[in-house]
């Protein structure tokens, strides 16, 4: 990664006192220094409206027994950072497809009139199978419903 994009976008990286949080969780598996990208179709926030707006990132990921967490800017931007139990995977499939995995969000499937329009966050990664089919293992056994 050249020096600009580094300065831009950052590296990457999770912050240590995230990647401390995650070992005493139980970590179980830590990918930084990854491209990626925001992805809006039909976005609406307050303040913010975007479609087909592509944001370039570099993304830190971690899983632990108890969460998974996507950070931008060399820990600075929180994308994802959800404990398997919360209620708001209702609105988030994750999915890998070859070497990418894709935080899809559909904002349109949550109650909050204030948020509307789908936002995917693109991960390309070498370990894309097996970030998806952990969180999505672990989501599925969080469910209220599952045990």
């Amino acid at each position: 990664m050249g020096f600009l994009a580094r300065l831009l976008l950052g590296n990457g990286s999770l912050r240590p006192a995230l990647r401390a949080e995650l070992e005493e969780e139980g970590l179980v598996l830590v990918a930084e220094g990854l491209s990626g990208s925001l992805r809006y179709a039909h976005f609406k926030a307050p303040g913010k409206r975007f479609h087909g707006k592509v944001t370039p990132v570099r993304v830190g990921v971690g899983l632990s027994q108890e969460r998974i967490v996507v950070y931008g800017h060399s820990g600075r931007a929180k994308f994802v950072d959800t404990p398997y139990s919360s209620p708001r995977w209702a609105i988030v499939e994750v999915v890998a497809e070859a070497e990418r995995v894709e935080f899809r969000v559909d904002y349109d499937k949550d109650d909050d009139p204030r948020f509307a329009g789908r936002l995917t966050i693109r991960v390309t990664t070498p370990e894309a199978e097996r970030i998806a089919g952990e969180a999505n293992a672990r989501i599925e056994r969080a469910r209220p419903d599952a045990g």
